[in-house]
């Protein structure tokens, strides 16, 4: 045997006790079932910097108890994220800027949230809506809405502006956050 057979029979025993390796230790991803996605599922339907979006679904015998239901899981969720973000936003201001009365801020804050929430609810737009008879005879209706950013943030801050209720430092801060807000979202 010569050393240029040697080698090659010792480079193709290492690579064949390589790629035995690295095949039985990487075990493949086993799918436990089907996966189903909805007929709203994406990015597309998802929030992003310039809207609010979120999908619903309900089933119901009848199909327009299927259409209600589903726009009703929908205007929740929607409001959800709406209320989840404001908040979060109101919190890294106060950290941000070190408001003294933070509680106070806060509740206030979350209360004009909440009030431009169910008024903002019904200017949504349904950017889709699937209704769907399954098998059984039951019905099934996907719904997908949207609420520009832009639009909620300057209503909130007209009506932060309009608040005489409040203290004058509250005020100025709640609308230079909703300016801010605003441009970021254009």
């Amino acid at each position: 045997m010569t050393i240029r057979s040697f080698f090659s029979i010792a480079i193709a025993a290492i690579t064949l006790s390589t790629l035995t390796l690295s095949t039985t230790s990487c075990k493949r991803f086993k799918a436990p079932g089907e996966e189903v996605t909805g007929p709203f599922s994406g990015s597309k339907y998802q929030s992003n910097n310039r809207f609010f979006r979120a999908t619903g679904q309900a089933t119901s015998m009848d199909a327009n108890t299927s259409k209600t239901r589903s726009m009703a899981n929908a205007k929740a969720r929607l409001a959800g994220t709406v209320s989840t973000t404001m908040r979060t936003v109101g919190d890294e201001y106060i950290q941000e800027k070190g408001i003294t009365n933070a509680g106070e801020f806060m509740e206030r804050y979350e209360v004009l949230s909440r009030e431009v929430v169910n008024q903002t609810i019904s200017d949504i737009r349904v950017i889709g809506e699937r209704t769907f008879r399954l098998e059984n005879g039951r019905f099934q209706t996907y719904t997908a809405l949207e609420i520009r950013k832009r639009h909620m943030y300057r209503h909130m801050r007209r009506l932060a502006e309009a608040r005489r209720d409040w203290n004058d430092a509250d005020r100025k801060a709640f609308v230079e956050l909703m300016e801010f807000l605003e441009s970021e979202a254009e």
